[in-house]
């Protein structure tokens, strides 16, 4: 088919969080789980979401949610889920603990383990409990894709789910839960969207209102992430950068590429994904222009990119101003066979659309390039 895609009902403004009792009340959940992590009750995000709900010792918080989704973690909270007997789902945080959520999800309606589910998106049904999403970073884009990424213990691979089953109900996008966002965080996930956006435009999919998406997406990255990391308060540049977030994760319906393919190869050591991401963009990005020049065109076009410069010189001169690190060995990652990781990028399902499938051999040299 063309270009069928499933979204979820949006409400994205300042004060979108007051939307939150009206939707719990349209999908029937009277005793929701909120999924959150330590850090967002510290700084009062939780308790001004929990203010907006009416009846409010109905709602049940698990907030033991890990940096990055596990196993375990899923299993965790949907023991919570059961024995409170909830109904609904709500996910305030970022990609980890939306993630974690939908997973939740799918085990609130089909029997478990978790890993039944993972990589195999023919088997989850619409049998999957209802999921609101509250994102407090601007970039995963996991409150409009339809995957999730949950790794077997913290020093692992993740594995994915991925159906459109598990695509949330409803993505409550208020950028002032952005607000308390540390700046090296809004540079990560702030990039990431930027990954999603870029690796979706360059994806094969006939989808011209998705690729347009992915493209404004990309303008709205280059035009606030730096304003945003500079002055977290900035609500403007906080709204620009929710809005690319949301795009890039509409761009994942689309699909991705070897970015990805090889962020998930390293993703075995609790690095940040966003940073990995956007580490390993440069490099990939110069390597997949020798094969898709047409849309890089358009691509540097959208960057803002000057007489001379290209798409990657501008992701590489971001990612200097906001404080990336330029290499994976100095973001912190310790040791890594080339062989292997090129291997598992060569088989990545990332590739499912990518305009063009590197070899291991190539991402072996991309490789070398990206630890430095």
């Amino acid at each position: 088919m063309g270009f069928l895609q499933q979204f979820p009902r949006v409400h994205l403004d300042f004060g979108a969080v007051k939307a939150l009792p009206i939707e719990l009340k349209a999908l029937g959940i009277t005793r929701p789980l909120i999924l959150t992590d330590k850090g967002l009750v510290a700084c009062g995000v939780l308790a001004r979401v929990q203010d907006t709900v009416p009846g409010r010792n109905d709602v049940v918080i698990f907030d033991e949610v890990p940096e990055n989704p596990t196993v375990a973690g899923v299993e965790c909270a949907f023991e919570v889920y059961q024995r409170e007997r909830c109904d609904g789902i709500v996910a305030l945080g970022g990609g980890s603990v939306i993630d974690t959520a939908k997973a939740v999800a799918v085990l609130a309606g089909h029997p478990g383990p978790i890993t039944n589910y993972m990589g195999k998106p023919d088997v989850i049904t619409h049998a999957v409990g209802p999921l609101i999403v509250l994102p407090t970073t601007a970039g995963t884009g996991s409150e409009a894709s339809r995957g999730a990424g949950i790794h077997p213990n913290a020093t692992s691979r993740a594995s994915g789910l991925n159906s459109h089953y598990i695509v949330p109900a409803v993505a409550i996008c208020d950028p002032d839960l952005t607000l308390s966002l540390p700046a090296h965080l809004t540079a990560g996930t702030g990039m990431d969207a930027l990954s999603h956006c870029v690796e979706g435009f360059l994806t094969t999919a006939d989808n011209p209102p998705g690729k347009a998406l992915a493209l404004d997406g990309v303008r709205h990255v280059v035009a606030n992430i730096e304003r945003a990391v500079k002055d977290g308060q900035d609500r403007e540049a906080r709204k620009g950068l929710m809005v690319a977030a949301l795009e890039g994760g509409m761009a994942i319906h689309m699909g991705l590429g070897p970015i990805h393919a090889i962020a998930n190869a390293t993703g075995d050591q609790g690095l940040h994904h966003g940073k990995m991401v956007t580490i390993a963009m440069p490099t990939v990005l110069r390597f997949m222009a020798r094969h898709v020049s047409d849309k890089m065109t358009a691509l540097s076009q959208a960057l803002g990119a000057k007489p001379g410069e290209s798409a990657a010189d501008v992701v590489e001169g971001l990612n200097a101003r906001v404080g990336i690190p330029p290499t994976m060995r100095a973001l912190g990652y310790k040791g890594g066979d080339f062989d292997d990781m090129a291997d598992d990028c060569a088989k990545s399902h990332f590739l499912g659309r990518s305009p063009y499938r590197p070899n291991a051999a190539e991402f072996k040299t991309m490789l070398t390039t990206i630890f430095g």
